[in-house]
């Protein structure tokens, strides 16, 4: 049970949120399925180089200067410096996109992203708060905003990222990671903020 609870972390992880996040926009039935290939393929390539690679590949870095303990950073105040320079690399992935057609969209939600993770990092500072439950949180958010702002068929997706991130916030806490407090707080601080800002 313990491995499959770790398997659906790590399926799930933040790090990968984004890219779940670009597939979901470019088939949600709305105007941004019609997005030029061109810029979907640049919007996947920048992400998986930025804020998925780049903070991955850093992790060894920073274990070697003794900024994290472990690459699962079970102490709050390790996640800082991988957080900054996750915020940094999304910062420059919203540059270079300024100058594709369409792409307002990924780089709206990706500003939003900053906005969330900047808070996230206040948080750490005093409280360990689920970044998990945050990701997925935005998820659902965002995907709640494709279907009642621009009108998309996202209602099973909905249905089934609400189901999943019961599964995953279960899983959280059945390996010992967050307390139920910090689980609900990160859930609900992700969606809430996405949805009363693009609301």
């Amino acid at each position: 049970m313990k491995n499959v609870a770790f398997l659906v972390s790590l399926l799930v992880h933040p790090v990968v949120i984004p890219l779940y996040a670009l597939f979901i926009i470019f088939h949600s039935g709305t105007i941004f399925s019609f997005i030029p290939l061109q810029t979907q393929y640049t919007a996947y390539l920048l992400t998986i180089t930025g804020p998925v690679f780049i903070p991955l590949a850093c992790l060894p870095l920073l274990k070697y200067l003794r900024l994290i303990d472990s690459y699962a950073m079970w102490n709050k105040q390790e996640r800082i410096f991988p957080i900054l320079i996750t915020i940094v690399c999304f910062f420059v992935v919203v540059y270079l996109l300024r100058e594709f057609p369409y792409a307002h969209i990924v780089r709206q939600f990706y500003l939003l992203i900053i906005i969330l993770l900047s808070g996230f990092l206040f948080v750490t500072i005093c409280w360990k708060m689920s970044i998990h439950m945050m990701a997925i949180g935005a998820l659902c958010g965002f995907v709640f905003i494709l279907g009642t702002k621009y009108f998309g068929d996202v209602m099973y997706t909905l249905s089934f990222l609400i189901l999943l991130s019961g599964v995953l916030g279960s899983c959280r806490l059945y390996l010992k990671c967050h307390t139920p407090a910090q689980v609900y707080f990160g859930f609900l601080y992700g969606a809430t903020f996405i949805v009363v800002v693009l609301y």
